[in-house]
């Protein structure tokens, strides 16, 4: 039985092996669903397998048409418009997950492990490699995640809700990202977001158009215990099984979708921003921000159970909002040492992710600009905790 075992010094089957495991371990991505190849997804991902690390993957969108007409006789030649062209890059680096196989699996000795021990160590890394992937991407999009010049993610728009979250505010929210405008200072950086365009929303699978709107546990908290989110659940929504007050679902206003994302549970270096390797993830999810002792959920100085002003970041997410690469396929090795009595399991990847902020290649809108703006990501707080 020769497929029995994984070979070492066989490439193709090493990584096919190991990309089939991550396949298997993606259905429990909180990001899955909201993933895509095109930029149509709220996570477009573009796969480039010549890449490794240091090499850059390029995202390329392009613009709708804008020009006035041209009427009667009043010459048209020499007046086209330029078509617009748009781009997002991201340089990709190697990373790698490591799991200390230990000195026996099931009294086997290490040097000779079969694909079952092989297949626990892959199991392992696959599962942290998903909770990698989406911790970054969540991170990205709260806007804490460093670029690869070392340049934090700050929402350049941004939503201060205060202690209230209710239908109206929903309401509010659309109104603004329809209009484009009444976006407040991000506190924690003090940048102030202006007119933008809004974000383009993503399509279900029935075409209807849609933001998505995460939140975490508290901040869900909060507009379940309104009045007004009370009353539209009992008396407007289903009967049976699919009710929201029965399953949890928050479920959908207009065109926004507010689904639960899990809180965050692990460690993260100090500082007001890190990069991807910088956190011992646990749990994956959505962080809160202790304005009292300025740290993030897992940063040294988060005290949620103090008498101190917590806030929930929601994040607002529409078509193409985050960028996702990865380049050359990923690989499975096996260090041995101490004589073939123990060894290391490592899975080794080559990716970047960040919110996409994209450039003008020729020229901009001159109102509904892109560039240099989160293309789809807008931030809403909340705050579920005040000093008293």
């Amino acid at each position: 039985m020769g497929t029995a075992v994984v070979l070492e010094g066989s490439d193709i089957q090493r990584q096919s092996w190991m990309s089939e495991g991550l396949a298997q371990a993606a259905s429990e991505s909180m990001w899955g669903p909201y993933s895509g190849m095109s930029r149509d997804a709220i996570v477009y991902q573009k796969n480039d397998l010549s890449k490794g690390a240091g090499h850059t993957v390029v995202f390329d969108w392009k613009g709708n048409l804008s020009q006035r007409a041209v009427k009667g006789k009043e010459q048209a030649v020499g007046k086209g418009e330029s078509k617009k062209k748009f781009s997002d890059k991201l340089t990709v680096e190697i990373y790698r997950l490591v799991v200390d196989n230990g000195d026996k699996f099931d009294g086997v000795d290490i040097g000779d492990m079969t694909i079952n021990e092989h297949s626990d160590s892959r199991s392992g890394l696959a599962d942290l490699f998903i909770r990698f992937k989406d911790q970054a991407l969540c991170d990205a999009a709260q806007g804490n995640l460093k670029d690869n010049g070392g340049t934090a993610y700050t929402p350049t728009h941004h939503l201060n809700l205060g202690t209230t979250f209710d239908i109206n505010s929903l309401t509010d929210i659309e109104t603004r990202l329809k209009t484009g405008r009444g976006w407040d200072a991000e506190p924690i950086t003090a940048v102030t977001g202006g007119k933008r365009r809004p974000p383009e929303p993503f399509k279900t699978e029935g075409g209807k158009k849609i933001w998505l709107f995460a939140v975490d546990t508290e901040m869900a908290a909060v507009l379940k215990k309104s009045t007004g989110y009370q009353s539209l659940v009992y008396n407007a929504d289903v009967r049976g099984n699919n009710n929201r007050s029965i399953t949890g679902i928050i479920g959908k206003l207009g065109n926004l979708l507010i689904v639960e994302f899990e809180t965050f549970f692990g460690n993260t270096a100090a500082g007001a921003s890190w990069n991807m390797d910088d956190s011992d993830i646990e749990i994956a999810g959505l962080r809160q921000y202790d304005v009292t002792n300025s740290a993030w959920t897992g940063q040294a100085g988060f005290n949620h159970e103090g008498n101190t002003t917590i806030l929930s970041r929601g994040v607002i997410l529409g078509a193409g909002a985050l960028s996702l690469a990865f380049g050359k396929m990923p690989d499975y090795n096996v260090e041995t040492f101490d004589f073939k009595r123990r060894s290391e399991s490592c899975v080794e990847f080559w990716t970047e992710c960040r919110k996409t902020k994209l450039l003008a290649e020729n020229v901009d809108y001159d109102d509904a600009k892109i560039a240099d703006v989160d293309w789809g990501v807008v931030t809403v707080d909340v705050q579920v905790q005040t000093v008293v």
